[in-house]
């Protein structure tokens, strides 16, 4: 199960209630991706990301250890082959955050009957651009590198199998009910097996 969306449609607070969720369900693995990022306050290395240093990314992309990577606002970020390949192997529901081109990569790689690619709409950029600057400090220069890849994000709606409306706060709980009923539905896929 891929999740995309554009930065501050929060699809990060919805995966971290997903892992609440489904904390004791052990067929239900969510990939945790490596960054050359700094860490947010709060971020727990492991948790969400892997924050390494960009020698160890770089030296992990000539060692294909990544099923696909990207760099987004000058950080690096990717998805280690072992964090999906593993866990479906094992038949394992997996949840991973991604961004575009990642979801484009693994599409390549992963059969659709094997991927389930969701969409979260958080709404126009002026509202997408308050949450961003609410959530941490950031340039106007990083601001404008957003709303540019919000761009080219929206448009990506067409590769999703299901698209969530989050663009307002009251459909938070209406968001987080069917990415559990997804998540669900995909878990007695897997049992039937």
């Amino acid at each position: 199960m891929l999740i995309m969306a554009p930065s501050g449609s929060g699809k990060g607070f919805l995966i971290s209630y997903l892992r609440l969720m489904f904390a004791d369900t052990p067929q239900v693995h969510f990939a945790v991706s490596c960054t050359t990022r700094i860490p947010r306050p709060g971020e727990v290395d492991g948790h969400a990301y892997h924050f390494v240093s960009r020698e160890k990314f770089e030296a992990d992309i000539h060692n294909d250890m990544f099923l696909e990577w990207a760099e987004y606002s000058g950080n690096l970020y990717g998805t280690p082959r072992e964090e999906i390949v593993k866990p479906l192997r094992e038949g394992k529901v997996v949840v991973r955050e991604v961004e575009l081109q990642g979801v484009l990569a693994i599409r390549e790689q992963i059969p659709p009957e094997n991927r389930t690619i969701i969409f979260i709409d958080g709404g126009a950029w002026d509202i997408l651009r308050e949450r961003i600057i609410a959530r941490a400090p950031i340039s106007v220069g990083e601001l404008e590198q957003r709303r540019q890849r919000y761009l080219e994000e929206v448009s990506s709606k067409a590769f999703a199998d299901i698209v969530l409306d989050n663009s307002e706060d009251h459909k938070v709980a209406l968001a987080k009910a069917k990415l559990v009923d997804i998540i669900q539905e995909a878990l007695f896929k897997v049992v039937k097996k």
